[in-house]
């Protein structure tokens, strides 16, 4: 690792970076000063060529994030690699999958558990690499799980879907109370921050589905009431920015 060259590059690892919130948070990145590496299952050249074109050092990775020990050990040796000190490094915690969606009598194994690896048990041990792996770069650190009103108000017919991102804010609170004395410069922040309804992919999967209040999302797309991804990105980043991150470790960007 580098340490004597000054400090100036920020590093961001974002997960589900190819499409959706994922892909609108890495463009939000895409300024100087920074350094972001992707991980995905898929790739997006559309996304590939506008961040080779801004000039911004972008690593792009693909990872079947439903796996958690790969997954760890994936990021972890990513983060081996890192040879200059950044000025800080955070993890944004953004995959997710929002289904199966129906009746709890009608979730199966087969299903279920891949649902919750995505949603909740990939972002713990992943966490878990960052922080062991992150030590050396005696720099501040921030972990942002992107969670859900669904955590915290249940939704019919979604229980896999709050179950896991309820699991997740509990989480990320956890890693918080472990971590509130590490003393500078190695600061560990962590939010579980909710991005609001977001006129992704994953909305339209819920439009598709078959569940109680499907109305309601589907009133929301109608009515143009979806918030944009790049729109909720550039908050997100800007929130990522506040001096005061990780005061309210469970949050909501409309708030901001």
């Amino acid at each position: 690792m580098t340490t004597g060259t000054p400090r100036s590059t920020h590093l961001y690892i974002v997960t589900g970076a190819s499409r959706g919130l994922g892909a609108a948070l890495v463009r939000a990145l895409l300024v100087p000063g920074n350094r972001v590496i992707g991980v995905a299952r898929s790739r997006n050249p559309e996304l590939e060529a506008e961040a080779t074109a801004s000039g911004v050092r972008v690593a792009w990775h693909l990872q079947d994030l439903s796996q958690p020990g790969p997954s760890a050990g994936w990021l972890a040796s990513v983060l081996d690699a890192v040879e200059e000190a950044p000025a800080s490094i955070t993890l944004i915690l953004n995959a997710g999958v929002v289904e199966p969606i129906g009746p709890i009598t009608q979730l199966h194994d087969s299903t279920l558990v891949p649902h919750l690896q995505t949603n909740l048990v990939t972002p713990m041990t992943m966490t878990g690499a960052f922080i062991e792996h992150t030590v050396r770069f005696d720099c501040p650190r921030k972990v942002l799980a992107i969670s859900s009103g669904a955590a915290r108000n249940p939704v019919p017919g979604w229980s896999a879907y709050c179950a896991g991102k309820a699991g997740l804010d509990m989480f990320i609170r956890s890693v918080n109370t472990e971590y509130a004395s590490v003393p500078e410069p190695r600061t560990l922040r962590a939010v579980a921050l909710a991005p609001g309804v977001v006129d992704t992919g994953m909305q339209e999967t819920i439009r598709g589905a078959d569940f109680a209040q499907v109305q309601r999302f589907r009133d929301l797309k109608d009515n143009e009431q979806l918030a944009s991804p790049d729109d909720t990105a550039r908050r997100i980043v800007a929130y990522l920015a506040r001096p005061d991150f990780g005061t309210t470790e469970l949050d909501d960007i409309r708030k901001y």
